[in-house]
Order: structure tokens, then sequence, then C-alpha cells
């Protein structure tokens, strides 16, 4: 088990010693690490992935914000994490904050440790930690408060649990927002790099598993797959109705690449045909031991999940769309069409929206921010091929004057 351990992580596992590169700076030797994970959490989750259980989420969100770092960050973030103190947190030794004024009082405490109210540098950091639609919010939690107890043990955090069973607002997915201290009580900073988040991952469905909660943490390529989820920040974007000069670009790479029947090369396919290999290669030798051991059944599973990691496609997001237009026989001059509909009419809602709140059209203007959201979120390529209603041919151009129509109204 050891064995797969140490693959599976991709350095020597903390059941067996202390990883000395973690990407934490952890001084001298009073610094407690965290508790080691539990002896066979590779084949564990391996497993868990082949019977399809669902990937577990944890991430840093990106803040590009100038108001997110110092004291004054800390304590939008809280208010955000609280709702303004309607929502209840609880720190790391149990403690229960409830209202407004518990969690500015909490936070004063925090600055009574020498936090500045403005720095250069981030002084908490901030931590989601999610699972899919259906799973018990309480066991979320849960898991929530053992992950951060072993995993920060000797820092400040505090945390949260969002999810509409909360407030019918809030989304369907339960995710706590876990606040952690940078500094630990022996003032070392966190410092963590992709290997921890990985590891984070993995102690987090561990605490669910012990939850009853059915759950996976691994990598893509454990299972085969290469492309990568929309990025947060971009979708973040498309979700306020607007969108990102990134998917701009791509869409004209890909108009681009369909009027010069140019299907798109996949920039890494040398390193990702590497990779699947190896990945083939030691769940062959993982399978192979189990059965030595006896363990038949799993070996079985592991050898399901490598055939179906084998079938897996190397096309890239650029490729599959080609494909997909090619297969419709959509043209270049139609995808162009429709990217520029798509545009124009996010613009022209951005314009009428602002007329509309300057005169006093809230309700109005707050309807027409739906219909842009719904906008940026279609895809130019399904509204190019017919496949879904497009929403921009409800949003009208500004072309009268509503502070006219204002006065015509009274």
């Amino acid at each position: 088990m050891k064995k797969i351990d140490d693959w599976f992580l991709g350095y020597k596992t903390r059941s067996v010693k202390g990883k000395r590169d973690s990407g934490f700076n952890l001084g001298g030797n009073s610094h407690k690490s965290s508790k080691p994970l539990k002896p066979g959490s590779g084949l564990a989750n391996l497993r868990a992935a082949a019977l399809k259980h669902p990937e577990v989420m944890v991430k840093i969100p990106k803040r590009l914000s100038g108001n997110s770092k110092g004291m004054h960050g800390v304590r939008n973030h809280l208010d955000y994490v609280s709702r303004n103190g309607e929502l209840p947190l609880e720190t790391q030794s149990g403690e229960q904050l409830h209202g407004k004024r518990s969690v500015q009082e909490f936070v004063n405490d925090w600055q009574k440790l020498g936090i500045p109210e403005e720095s250069k540098h981030r002084e908490a950091l901030n931590i989601v930690l999610s699972m899919p639609e259906g799973t018990p919010p309480d066991a979320v939690f849960n898991a929530a408060r053992n992950f951060a107890a072993e995993q920060f043990a000797g820092h400040q955090y505090v945390f949260g649990l969002h999810h509409d069973s909360h407030d019918p607002d809030e989304p369907k997915h339960p995710h706590v927002h876990l606040c952690v201290l940078m500094r630990d009580e022996y003032g070392q900073r966190l410092n963590p790099r992709k290997n921890d988040l990985f590891e984070w991952r993995v102690r987090f469905a561990e605490k669910l598993r012990e939850e009853g909660v059915l759950c996976a943490a691994t990598k893509r390529q454990h299972r085969g797959k290469t492309l990568k989820p929309e990025n947060s920040f971009v979708r973040s974007i498309r979700s306020r109705g607007d969108l990102p000069d990134r998917y701009k670009q791509q869409a004209e790479e890909l108009i681009e690449a369909v009027k010069n029947s140019d299907r798109p090369k996949h920039p890494f396919l040398r390193e990702a045909m590497q990779t699947r290999g190896l990945v083939l290669e030691e769940y062959g030798k993982i399978a192979k031991e189990l059965y030595k051991m006896g363990n038949k059944t799993e070996a079985r599973i592991i050898s399901k999940l490598a055939k179906e990691v084998a079938g897996e496609s190397f096309d890239t997001q650029a490729q599959r769309q080609y494909d997909h237009v090619v297969r419709q026989g959509i043209s270049s001059e139609q995808l162009r069409t429709a990217l520029n509909d798509q545009v124009d009419g996010i613009e022209n809602s951005k314009a009428l929206m602002k007329d509309l709140r300057h005169s006093g059209f809230k309700t109005e203007a707050d309807q027409l921010q739906k219909m842009s959201v719904q906008l940026a979120r279609q895809s130019f390529v399904d509204m190019a091929g017919g496949q879904q209603k497009a929403i921009q041919k409800d949003i009208p151009a500004p072309s009268r004057d509503v502070n006219q129509e204002k006065d015509l109204d009274r």
C-alpha cells in the first residue's frame, strides 16, 4: 500500500514520515506538522474514481481586487462568508459566531495579533471545500471542520457553510469557505504549492468518507481526462453578464481555423501520451500486486479503470469544438455572425441597463442583467448552429430616451 500511496501522491506519504519538501516553511523543530494521511489513501481514491464517485473540490479562489490583502481584505471576506452576519461561522476552537457584531469582534481579535489594516501581503488564506449537489450539507461541514483541525493545526481559522438549505438564494451544491491566518502560532507562513492542494483534496475526501459520503480525490491524469474545467475567473466574468477576453480570443481562433479548414493542433500531445502510458503502466503493476495478495475484486476494479483511461480521447477543447462545427456544417461566416451578435447584445444591454438605473428603473435593469448573464453563458457555436434559442434577440438596443419615457409615464 505504501508504494501505491507514494506514487499516487507524488512523494513519500506523511503516513510514513514527515514530508520534507511540502511547500511550507516549517522553521524549527517546535512546529507541529499536520497529521499523517491514512495508509491506503491512494488505492481508496483510485477505487472510488473507478466506481464513478464524485470528485471533491478544494481550491484557493483568485482575488484580483486590491482590497483583498491586509485586515481590510480579511474583514471584507468574512462579511461575505457570513453574509453580513446572516449566516453563522465557527472558529478553530469551536466557538460559534452569530451576527455581524460577533464577526466584527472576532476580526478585531485577529487584528490585535499585529495584522495591519492595509498590507502588501495576503494575511489570510481563503479556501473553498465543495461537493456536488445532493451531498448532505452537514456532512460537508463536519468534514471541513475535521479537515481544518488536522491540516492547519497551530493556525487560527474560521469557516462557514453556504447551501440552499439555509437560504434558497444560495447554491444547491454545499461548500465551505475556510479562512486561515497565514502565520501559525510560531510565526511561520503558509506557502501552499500544487502538490499541497492535491494532498488537501485527499485529506478532505478522507474526512468525507468518515461522514459516510462516497467521494474521490484524484488528478485528471489518473482518470485519463485531458480537458480542464472552465477557469473560475472566466466563469465569474461570464456569470456577471460579460465576455472575457480569453473567450473572444478562442472564438477568433476557431473562426480562423474553420475558415482555413485547418484543425487545431494539440500543443502537448507527446507529453500527454507519455503521461498516459506511465499511468497505465502503474495501474498494471497495482492490479497485478493486488491479485497476488488475493484482492481479486480490487484488482478487477483497477483493471477496469485502466481500460477506461486507455480509451479516453486526447483531443483538446479547441479540437472538439472544431470537429463539432464541421459535423454540423457551420460556416466561418455563421460563427462570425453569432459571435458579433453575442458581443453586440451584451454591449447593448450594458448601455441600456446604465440608462435604466440612472432613470430609476431598477427592476427593469435587474431583469435585463439576468438576460445578459444568460447570453454570456451561451456558446456562440451553439448560437451559430441554432441549437439554442439566441437570447440576444430579446435584448433591445438603447434607441429610446429613457428619461423621456419616464416623463411620459408620469
